[in-house]
């Protein structure tokens, strides 16, 4: 019998130094960067934006700002306490959204709860519950926009709208089984049941307040999509509609992606840029969602300057 040796356990210096998991959102910001100006130079992509004028951009920027108020007349309606307090809602929306933005890793989400609990005294389970079912909300709404446009250029576009009506059911029908979902997951453990059972803890009291919830997201998606959209046109020529709502979509899916860099650089560029490939070249793909993507920062670094500028409730 021959003896075997026990492998001694892992040490700490297996890991990953502490310092690593901080510094290399930042590298990868870095290396876009440097990699943009070596293949295709700053000076290249920044261009088109002399030809833009200054009304132009400004309508785009208020229209953005408008889908914000959407966003918050979405949670200002969800909770009555923050009836009283509409302009700090706007306040909190406009910090969650540029932190939501800026910060890597969707880190920028801890800021909903912890705004909630600060501002208006509503508890971690609360403000979680409902930021999971508004994330549900948006997702749904963002796959609608993706499945129609990509079904109706394959063979099976003759479904297309049998398919978008019956994904559309999908937000009523879970409302409405809602009590028969949350047995299905009582008592289950596991990461999905838990999570799922928290979106259902979300969910309104009522159908009314439900529909408003949903048409709320519906009108926020629509104006920030289709003013995307025309952003985004203005850097490209010979793209349709339908091409250019598809690579929109693209590049906001991948805000939900669980790793990215600060600011979503990189991840943000890659959605658009792959919608884009099949219709463009590559240079020009990717100085056009590099645009877009300045865009959509300047314009959240914009709202969150005017949120910080707001007052904070006085309960």
């Amino acid at each position: 019998m021959t003896d075997t040796k026990q492998l001694p356990p892992p040490t700490s210096s297996s890991k990953p130094p502490h310092w690593f998991s901080k510094v290399w959102p930042w590298l990868i910001v870095l290396l876009f960067v440097l990699g943009v100006e070596y293949w295709l130079g700053w000076k290249n992509i920044l261009q088109p934006w002399a030809s833009l004028s200054w009304k132009q951009l400004l309508i785009a920027v208020v229209l953005l700002l408008v889908s914000y108020g959407l966003r918050t007349w979405r949670l200002y309606d969800y909770f009555p306490a923050l009836r009283p307090y509409p302009v700090a809602c706007l306040r909190l929306t406009l910090l969650h959204n540029v932190f939501n933005n800026l910060l890597p890793a969707r880190t920028g989400e801890l800021s909903f709860p912890m705004m909630m609990k600060r501002y208006f005294e509503i508890n971690y389970a609360q403000s979680v519950s409902a930021l999971l079912w508004f994330r549900f909300l948006d997702l749904h709404c963002i796959l609608a926009f993706a499945i129609y446009p990509l079904l109706v250029v394959t063979p099976l576009r003759r479904l297309a709208i049998p398919i978008i009506l019956l994904w559309m059911l999908i937000p009523p029908l879970v409302y409405l089984l809602r009590h028969r979902v949350e047995l299905h997951f009582a008592g289950k453990t596991g990461r999905f049941s838990a999570l799922a059972q928290q979106t259902l803890f979300g969910l309104p009291d009522s159908m009314l307040s439900f529909l408003k919830s949903w048409a709320l997201t519906w009108l926020n998606w629509l104006v920030k999509l289709l003013t995307l959209a025309w952003v985004l046109d203005q850097f490209i020529d010979g793209v349709t509609w339908n091409v250019l709502i598809t690579a929109v979509v693209a590049g906001e899916l991948t805000s939900v992606l669980p790793l990215h860099a600060p600011a979503g650089i990189g991840t943000y560029e890659a959605g658009i840029i792959a919608a884009l490939l099949p219709f463009l070249a590559p240079a020009i793909a990717s100085s056009a969602a590099i645009n877009l993507h300045l865009f959509v920062l300047g314009s959240a670094l914009i709202g969150g300057l005017v949120g910080w500028l707001l007052p904070k409730p006085k309960l």
